[in-house]
Formats: structure tokens, C-alpha cells, sequence
């Protein structure tokens, strides 16, 4: 037996594959604001060629817990620029919930990283494999 939801989920997307493809927005990602839990996080795009306090000029991106800040890295390829975004998130996120300090499941900067990589990573493949779910996920929010 189907549920509600599911039963939604796919006359939505019976929906949406009747109507031609919406031409995507331009939505700029500099000094653009995201709210996480208690914070708002800046976003900055910064220099391809940025080396501050833990990464070297090979990471796309970082997370400044004491300035509320992520930098990403300008010109990378749009997929790359998702995944980043969805990486430095869940770094703010492990940091907020306390994972990250001592005792912490992913006290170990290592374990952190690999974690955070490897989830970011299917995150940024289930929204690209599955283009109707964020559309789903917006109209569920707006109800």
C-alpha cells in the first residue's frame, strides 16, 4: 500500500514531467546569507587561489566557525560548487551539534573530513540524479 506522501510525491513528479524544463536562475552566491540553526552563515567567494588557516589552495572551500563564514572558491564547475556548499554546510552543522569537540564522533579532524566528504558527496548526487526532489521538497516547505 502507497502512502500520502508517497502518493504526492508522485503526482507531483507526474506533474512536473508534463510541463516543459524550467531555464534554472542566476542566483549570485557571494555575500548571500544562510541561516543554520542559531547562526547566519556568510557565504563568500573568494580567489581559486586562497591559503588561510587549515586548507591549502586544493580545497574548493572552508568553514570559519568564529567569523559565521564559508568561503568558496570562484570558478569552479557547477557540480563542484554544489557539493562544496553541501560540504562546508555539514561542516557548520557537526560543529554546531557538538560532534566535532572533544569526546565527539568526529573529534578526530581525519574522521570529520571523511565523513563530511563522503555524505556531501551522495547529497550532491541524490539531487542531481533525482532533479525532482528539491522542486518536491520547496513545494512541501510552502504548504
Amino acid at each position: 500500500m502507497i502512502s500520502k506522501l508517497e502518493q504526492e510525491a508522485l503526482a507531483f513528479v507526474k506533474k512536473k514531467e508534463g510541463k516543459k524544463p524550467s531555464v534554472a536562475k542566476n542566483i549570485k552566491l557571494h555575500n548571500r546569507t544562510l541561516k543554520v540553526g542559531y547562526r547566519d552563515i556568510s557565504i563568500h567567494v573568494v580567489k581559486p587561489d586562497f591559503i588561510t588557516e587549515n586548507i591549502g589552495s586544493s580545497d574548493y572551500g572552508q568553514f570559519l566557525p568564529k567569523k559565521n563564514r564559508i568561503d568558496i572558491q570562484a570558478q569552479q564547475h557547477p557540480l563542484d560548487e554544489v557539493n562544496t556548499i553541501l560540504h562546508e554546510l555539514l561542516h557548520v552543522i557537526v560543529n554546531d551539534i557538538g560532534e566535532t569537540q572533544k569526546g565527539g564522533v568526529l573529534a578526530d579532524d581525519e574522521t570529520e573530513e571523511k565523513f563530511i566528504y563522503n555524505a556531501s558527496n551522495y547529497l550532491a548526487q541524490i539531487f542531481r540524479d533525482n532533479t525532482w526532489l528539491l522542486d518536491y521538497l520547496q513545494a512541501q516547505f510552502k504548504r
